[in-house]
């Protein structure tokens, strides 16, 4: 996998904005109020994406772990991850109204989980540093925009494109793992 396109669908596949608008949707908060948990869930989920994708070298290398080796291991996180999306739906917990509900569950683990923590470890230790950095912003905006937009009646189609994107997030970590292994 190269590219930058590739890298912003891998990460757009490891955020699932699908998935983030059909958790959100029951979350007490309406309009402005939305809009601004969307805005803290999304600079709360930024940081650590971010940090992870500029100092994913630094990562690997306190982990003593090649990028080959950890792209296996990225890739079996997602794989676990859009499974679990496939066969359970997007996952909903009880959000809580303003910053509380930003926090958690929107920035973690809905926009910086394991999955997308991983992808951009693996994308920014393949030496595309900036590119992971740029593709996880976009996704996690797009996924926190969603949030700010969320309605309950349209969780079914929200579900249905969650479900869709694990499986697309599937297809992905094959190709991560077997780009891994023969790398290896």
């Amino acid at each position: 996998m190269s590219g930058f396109w590739l890298t912003l669908l891998l990460l757009a596949a490891a955020v699932n904005p699908a998935a983030a608008f059909a958790a959100m949707t029951a979350a007490p908060d309406r309009g402005r109020a939305r809009a601004l948990a969307a805005a803290i869930g999304f600079l709360a989920a930024a940081a650590p994406l971010l940090a992870v994708a500029f100092g994913a070298d630094a990562i690997l290398s306190a982990l003593e772990l090649e990028a080959e080796t950890f792209r296996v291991s990225a890739g079996i996180v997602l794989a676990a991850t859009g499974a679990a999306t496939i066969v359970f739906g997007p996952f909903a917990w009880p959000a809580e109204g303003g910053w509380r509900g930003a926090l958690f569950p929107l920035a973690f683990p809905l926009l910086a989980g394991p999955a997308a923590l991983a992808a951009a470890i693996s994308r920014g230790g393949d030496g595309d540093e900036a590119g992971a950095a740029v593709a996880a912003l976009i996704a996690i905006a797009v996924a926190a925009g969603a949030t700010a937009l969320a309605a309950g009646r349209s969780r079914p189609v929200a579900d249905a494109l969650a479900r869709l994107t694990g499986a697309l997030a599937v297809a992905l970590a094959a190709g991560l793992i077997v780009e891994g292994v023969r790398a290896v």
